[in-house]
C-alpha cells in the first residue's frame, strides 16, 4: 500500500482548483505520475470514499476530499458520509 501517494492526491484534490478540474475531466493523467496501485488508483478515479478509506487513506484528508467532490459541505452530505463508512474500522493513521 502507498499511503503517501493517496493520502498525497487527496491533499492536492482539496487544495489545487487546477488539479482538481483536470482530475475531474480525466483523473488518470493526475494519477498516472502517482506511486499509487491498480486499486488505488481504481478507488481514487472512481471517488469511491469507501474504498479509499479502506485502502488507509488518513480520515482528515478523505473527509476534506468528500466534501470537495460533493461541492461543499452540507449536514446531509456529513449524515450520508458518515453512513458510507458505516461499519469500517479506523486503520493506523500515524503519519
Amino acid at each position: 500500500m502507498t499511503r503517501y501517494a493517496i493520502d498525497k492526491v487527496l491533499w492536492t484534490y482539496g487544495r489545487d482548483p487546477a488539479y482538481r478540474t483536470h482530475f475531474d475531466a480525466d483523473p488518470m493523467p493526475q494519477l498516472a505520475a502517482e506511486e499509487l496501485t491498480e486499486a488505488e488508483r481504481s478507488a481514487l478515479a472512481g471517488k469511491d470514499i469507501r474504498a479509499i478509506f479502506s485502502l488507509g487513506a488518513h480520515p482528515f484528508l478523505l473527509y476534506s476530499f468528500a466534501i470537495q467532490v460533493n461541492g461543499g459541505w452540507s449536514f446531509q452530505f456529513m449524515l450520508d458520509y458518515v453512513e458510507r463508512l458505516k461499519g469500517l474500522k479506523l486503520g493506523d493513521i500515524e503519519t
